[in-house]
C-alpha cells in the first residue's frame, strides 16, 4: 500500500530508513555502539540526539519500560485509523440493523433514518462515559461525530427550540392581546379559539404526513402568529360595530359582511402560498407546505365558528367589547396617520430611496451551504467534526464512489486524479495507484540498502532468517556470550566519558546503560537482535513493494474498502484551495462535486449529498415562491375582479411585501445573515403571509374610499398592526434557541414582515391617495358603507 502514498512521503520514510544502515551492518548493540564511540568529537549535534535517544530506548528496554530498542513498538499490534497529521484517532462505527429489518435494506422512513439510530447514539456516549470512569482515562478527549449524529443532534435541538418557541409564543400573544383590548374575558376566548384551531391542525399534520422534520417542527409558532389574525380583525370590527346595533347577533353580522372578505382571502393566500411548497420535488419543503396549509385554512375555520359562538354564549356580551369613539370612520394614528396620508409625493419618494439602498445591500447576500454552520458549536459533535476537519478536511468532506471491480476503479481513479479539484482517490483507491507514483515510489525505495547483504533476509522472503542467523544462515553472533556483554560496557562508558563536558544529557544516558546489571543488559542485546531482524524484513518488504490486491488486504482494511456486493469503495478527496475555508463553502464546495460528477454521476458521500440538496432544496423554494405567487395573483384576482381595477388593486395589495422582501434582504446583509437551508423558505412564506396586510387595506380602502388614510381607517390599520405584530413575535421567539438555522429563520421573517407592515401603513395609502380622484372629504359612516 505504500506504493500508493504521496512521493514525498515516500521519499521522506526512504530517507529515514536509509540512515539504519550502520544498524543492518552491526549484529549487536554493542558493535553499533562501538562505531558510535569510535566517531568522537565528528558526531554533529542531530547524530548525537539520535544517540543519546538510542542510549535512552536501550535503558528503558533492559528496565521493562519499552518494548523496542530502535523504537519499532508503532510497527507492532493495532493499526490506528489517524488523522493527516496522527493527532487524532478515529473508531467507525456501524449500528445494527433493527431485527426485524432485512440485511441490505436501502431506504428508511424519516423516523427510521433519523431517529433509529439515536438509540445507537445514546448507547455510544454512555460508553464513552464508562471508559471516562476507567483510572488514568478521565480526561482523554474524545467524542462522538459524523453525518448520523449530526442529524440526530440536529434534530433533538430543533425539536425542543421549536417546543420553546412555540410555547413562548403562545404566552406572548396571550400578553399583547390581554392588553390590547385591556380585558381578560374576549382575549381568553380569543386564544381558546386559537388552540381549538391548533388542535385540529396538529391532527391535520398526523393525518397529513405523520410526522415532523427541521423545516415544519416550526408550524406550530407559525400558526399561533398567523391564526390569532383572524380573531384581532374580527373583534377589531366588532369593536367599532357593535354599538350601531341592540344585540350582539346583528353586530356579528355586520362585522363579518365587513372583514370577513378579506379575512378569508388573506387566509386562502397564505394556505395558497403554503400549499404552492407542496408541489416542489424536495419532501422537506412539501411536507412543511401540506401541513402549514391545512392548519392554517382549519384555524382559520376553527376561529370564525367558535370565536362569535362563545361571545353569543356570555350573559352580556356587549359588555366585554370596547367602544371606539369615531366609529368605522375612526382614523388610524389620528392627526399623524392623515399628515403622512396628505403627503403621498414625499412618502413615496422616501420609500423609493430606502428600497434602492436596500438592493444594494442585497445584491451581496450569499448563501451558506454549511449545514454545520446551522448548529451551535457548543453541541459536542458539531465541536468535533469541525476538529476533524481541522485536522483532516479531505477525510471528512469527501465524495464515495462504488466501482464494480479494479478495471473499472483504475480507469475511473485514473480520470479523477487528473482533475486539478481532485487531491487523490483512497480508500480502495490505493489498490490502484497512479503509474507515475508508482514509478516514482518503487524508485525511491529501491535506493533504501538492501538487507540481503547482511544477512538479514534469504532470496525467498516467505522463508526469513532467524534474528540471530547471519548471512551464511547459522548462529553468527551470540549475544548471550560475555564478552558482547563487556563490549557494551567500554563502549558507552567511552562515550559517557568523551561527552561528559559538552553533552550532559548524552553523557547521562551513555552512563545509565553502562550501569545495568548484567541480566538486564542481556534483555537489552537480545532485544536488539529482535529489532535488527525485524527492520531488515519491513525494508525488504518496502524494497519489494508491489500494487496490493483485494485478496491481500487484512480483514480491517477489506471492511473499510470493499462493499458487502464486492464493490470497491473509493473515496475522492478535495484539492486545498489555498483559503484554508471549508469544504462545504460554496466556493469550493461547488466545483469538487461538479469535477467529481462529471467523471462519476453515481458518486455519493457526504460532499455530493450536501451539494445535490443544496441544488434541490435552492430550486424547491424558488420554484415554491413562484407557484405561491402565481396562486395568491390568482386568488386576488377573482377577489378585486377581472377588471383593470381589479388588477391594479391586485397589484397594491402586493406592493408591501415587494418592499418588505427588499427591506429584509438589505437587513440581513448589514446583520451578516447568509440565506441557508433552513430560512430560505422565508420567500413564499413572507409572500403568502405578508400579502393579507395588503389585501385588508385595499379592501378597507374599496369599503370606505374616502376615510383617512385610505385602507387604514375602520379599525384596518390598528387590526393590521396587531395582526403583524402577533405574527412577528411567533417568529421572534425563535431566536432563543440554540438551533442557528431556526434562529435565522425568526430573523428573517421578524424582519421582513415588519418591513411589511411599514409598507403598509406608510405607503399604501400614498399609493391609493394617488389613485383618489378629487380632494378628500369627510362624510358619514352610513354614507361610507353605501358608497
Amino acid at each position: 500500500l505504500i506504493l500508493s502514498e504521496p512521493p514525498e512521503r515516500v521519499r521522506a520514510i526512504a530517507a529515514d530508513l536509509s540512515r539504519s544502515t550502520p544498524v543492518l551492518a552491526a549484529p549487536g548493540l554493542e558493535q553499533l555502539l562501538g562505531l558510535s564511540a569510535l566517531g568522537g568529537a565528528s558526531l554533529d549535534e542531530a547524530q548525537r540526539a539520535d544517540l543519546a535517544a538510542l542510549l535512552e530506548r536501550t535503558a528503558k528496554t533492559a528496565t521493562g519500560q519499552a518494548s523496542s530498542v530502535l523504537g519499532l513498538e508503532q510497527a507492532r499490534g493495532v493499526q490506528r485509523l489517524t488523522s493527516a497529521n496522527g493527532r487524532l484517532a478515529t473508531v467507525l462505527v456501524s449500528f445494527a440493523l433493527p431485527s426485524d429489518q432485512p440485511a441490505g435494506f436501502a431506504t428508511a422512513s424519516a423516523e427510521q433514518g433519523v431517529n433509529a439510530v439515536a438509540t445507537g447514539i445514546a448507547a455510544l456516549r454512555d460508553a464513552l462515559e464508562e471508559l471516562r470512569r476507567t483510572p488514568g482515562l478521565e480526561r482523554v478527549p474524545a467524542g462522538v461525530t459524523g453525518v448520523p449524529v449530526l442529524e440526530s443532534d440536529e434534530t433533538a435541538l430543533s425539536m425542543r427550540d421549536a417546543a420553546l418557541a412555540g410555547t413562548l409564543a403562545l404566552g406572548l400573544i396571550t400578553i399583547i392581546m390581554l392588553l390590547a383590548y385591556r380585558g381578560f374575558v374576549v382575549p381568553m376566548l380569543a386564544v381558546g379559539s386559537l388552540l381549538l384551531g391548533m388542535a385540529w391542525s396538529f391532527a391535520w399534520a398526523t393525518l397529513s404526513v405523520g410526522h415532523l422534520q427541521l423545516l415544519s417542527v416550526t408550524f406550530a409558532s407559525l400558526l399561533l402568529g398567523l391564526g390569532i389574525d383572524v380573531a384581532i380583525h374580527l373583534v377589531a370590527r366588532l369593536e367599532l360595530v357593535h354599538p350601531d346595533h341592540e344585540h350582539l347577533g346583528p353586530a356579528i353580522e355586520d362585522a363579518f359582511r365587513g372583514v370577513g372578505p378579506g379575512i378569508v382571502t388573506a387566509s386562502l393566500t397564505v394556505a395558497a402560498a403554503s400549499a404552492a411548497m407542496a408541489l416542489t420535488p424536495f419532501s422537506g419543503v412539501a411536507e412543511m407546505g401540506i401541513i402549514a396549509a391545512g392548519g392554517i385554512v382549519l384555524c382559520t375555520v376553527a376561529i370564525l365558528s367558535s370565536l362569535p359562538a362563545m361571545l353569543m354564549l356570555l350573559p352580556r356580551p356587549e359588555r366585554n367589547l370596547r367602544t371606539h369613539n369615531g366609529g368605522v370612520s375612526r382614523p388610524f394614528m389620528g392627526r399623524a396617520g392623515v399628515a403622512f396620508h396628505r403627503r403621498p409625493a414625499l412618502v413615496i419618494a422616501g420609500a423609493v430611496l430606502v428600497v434602492g439602498g436596500s438592493l444594494l445591500l442585497a445584491r451581496h447576500v450569499s448563501f451558506d451551504s454549511d449545514l454545520q454552520n446551522l448548529m451551535p458549536t457548543t453541541t459536542e459533535s458539531v465541536r468535533w467534526q469541525q476538529r476533524l476537519e481541522a485536522e483532516d478536511q479531505r477525510g471528512v468532506w469527501h465524495a464515495v464512489l462504488l466501482a464494480k471491480d479494479l478495471d473499472e476503479a483504475r480507469a475511473v481513479a485514473t480520470a479523477l486524479r487528473a482533475l486539478p479539484q481532485i487531491a487523490d482517490v483512497g480508500g480502495a483507491g490505493v489498490l490502484v495507484p497512479d503509474s507515475a507514483r508508482v514509478e516514482a515510489n518503487t524508485l525511491a525505495l529501491s535506493r533504501l540498502p538492501d538487507p540481503a547483504i547482511f544477512g538479514l533476509v534469504r532470496a525467498d522472503p516467505a522463508a526469513p532468517l532467524a534474528p540471530n542467523a547471519g548471512a551464511a544462515g547459522t548462529a553468527a553472533h551470540d549475544h548471550t556470550d560475555p564478552r558482547h556483554l563487556e563490549a557494551l560496557r567500554r563502549a558507552t562508558m567511552a562515550i559517557s566519558s568523551a561527552w561528559s563536558s559538552r553533552d550532559a544529557r548524552l553523557a547521562a544516558s551513555a552512563a545509565a546503560v553502562a550501569a545495568l546489571p548484567d541480566q538486564k543488559a542481556r534483555r537489552a542485546l537480545e532485544q536488539y537482535a529482535i529489532d535488527r531482524h525485524e527492520l531488515g524484513q519491513q525494508i525488504h518488504a518496502l524494497r519489494s513493494a508491489v500494487p496490493a490486491l483485494p485478496a491481500a488486504l487484512p480483514q480491517a482494511l477489506r471492511d473499510v474498502m470493499i462493499a458487502s456486493d464486492g464493490s470497491l469503495v473509493l473515496r475522492i478527496y478535495p484539492a486545498e484551495d489555498g483559503t484554508g475555508g471549508s469544504v462545504l463553502a460554496p466556493q469550493r464546495l461547488d466545483p469538487f462535486a461538479r469535477a467529481v460528477l462529471s467523471v462519476a454521476p453515481a458518486a455519493t458521500g457526504p460532499s455530493i449529498q450536501i451539494f445535490e440538496s443544496t441544488r434541490l432544496i435552492t430550486g424547491a423554494y424558488v420554484h415554491a415562491a413562484l407557484y405561491a405567487l402565481v396562486a395568491i395573483v390568482a386568488l386576488l384576482l377573482l377577489d378585486f375582479g377581472l377588471s383593470l381595477r381589479g388588477v391594479i388593486d391586485a397589484a397594491c395589495a402586493l406592493l408591501p411585501v415587494g418592499v418588505g422582501v427588499c427591506l429584509m434582504l438589505g437587513a440581513m446583509e448589514l446583520a451578516g445573515v447568509p440565506l441557508n437551508f433552513a430560512n430560505m423558505i422565508v420567500t413564499p412564506l413572507i409572500i403568502g403571509i405578508g400579502v393579507g396586510c395588503g389585501v385588508h387595506a385595499v379592501r378597507r380602502w374599496r369599503l370606505q374610499p374616502l376615510d383617512e388614510p385610505f385602507g387604514l381607517a375602520g379599525g384596518s390599520g390598528r387590526a393590521i398592526t396587531l395582526t403583524t405584530l402577533t405574527t412577528v413575535v411567533g417568529f421572534a421567539v425563535m431566536m432563543v434557541g440554540e438551533h442557528r438555522g431556526i434562529w435565522s429563520l425568526g430573523f428573517v421573517m421578524s424582519v421582513g414582515l415588519t418591513g411589511v407592515w411599514i409598507a403598509t401603513i406608510l405607503l399604501i395609502p400614498s399609493v391609493l391617495s394617488l389613485r383618489h380622484a378629487g380632494p378628500p372629504a369627510r362624510a358619514s359612516g352610513a354614507d361610507h358603507l353605501e358608497s
